[in-house]
């Protein structure tokens, strides 16, 4: 993950940017349990972002890849237990995080959906936006700035 350690903030009109690098957990406190789905094909990203939300009280269910990804939110829609957050990664092998934002967006137009990439610096060099992606922010993530994202992200319950 070195290409990832340091990304520069990305900034495209219509989509937010956060720049991040590190992480501190204490200095947010969790204003409510948020139920998140995290899309990753690296398994340690999914281990640490795991641990990371969880500590933050929020409810988080893996994903391996995109299919997997898509089929989990599906799964959760119809057992009326939607996610109230995705966070996905961009390059997957499978199915990779624009084709999961597109899905997710057509089947749940208001479900918030932040890309998780080290690609950030190649995107704002292309001037690409991702369609139905809401917010890139750059890996590594400041926890405490991401929580304090999904929380005002997150439709209140």
């Amino acid at each position: 993950m070195a290409a990832d350690s340091e990304p520069p903030e990305v900034s495209r009109p219509g989509q937010q940017t956060i720049n991040q690098a590190g992480g501190d957990m204490a200095q947010t406190k969790p204003k409510r349990s948020l139920h998140i789905l995290f899309i990753d094909d690296d398994p340690q990203v999914r281990e640490f972002m795991e641990v990371c939300l969880t500590q933050f009280k929020h409810r988080v269910v893996v994903a391996s890849g995109g299919r997997q990804g898509i089929e989990l939110f599906r799964a959760a829609t119809l057992k009326n237990q939607p996610y109230e957050v995705v966070i996905t990664d961009l390059g997957m092998p499978d199915v990779d995080g624009r084709q999961v934002a597109r899905t997710i967006k057509a089947e749940s137009p208001n479900t918030p959906i932040i890309m998780l990439t080290g690609w950030g610096a190649m995107m704002k060099e292309e001037g690409e936006t991702v369609p139905g992606v809401d917010i890139v922010v750059s890996k590594p993530p400041r926890m405490h700035e991401l929580n304090d994202l999904l929380l005002r992200m997150a439709t209140p319950a």
